[in-house]
């Protein structure tokens, strides 16, 4: 009796260890440039959907094109890819999990032209 009662607790163990919720951990920063966190960098782990957020703000410049502003990423619970625009400014969100750190390469990168 006492070695199929250690069977049952090891198997519950198993299964609790086994079916749990992957966590994903994702960067945050409250403005990311150019590949790299100038304000508020760290991190954030989350067990539920979606996961790790990155939005990319834009201004419409004279000009006529959009140019980036910033990049903002951290965790969410209620992550929706898409693009959002309140008169001269554009919200582009992405989305991700299942990878830690699968919003870091996300981030809009600039390049600035040498004259």
């Amino acid at each position: 009796m006492g070695k199929s009662m250690l069977l049952l607790l090891l198997l519950g163990a198993f299964s609790l260890v086994f079916f749990q919720a992957q966590a994903t951990v994702c960067m945050v920063c409250q403005s990311f440039k150019r590949g790299h966190c100038l304000v508020g960098k760290s991190n954030c782990t989350t067990k539920y959907s979606p996961g790790c957020r990155t939005r990319n703000f834009f201004i419409f410049s004279q000009t006529g094109i959009w140019v980036h502003n910033h990049t903002e990423l951290d965790c969410s619970k209620a992550c929706f890819a898409e693009n959002m625009y309140f008169g001269s400014l554009k919200v582009s969100t992405f989305c991700c999990k299942g990878e830690d750190f699968c919003n870091r390469f996300h981030g809009q990168i600039v390049k600035k032209d040498i004259y």
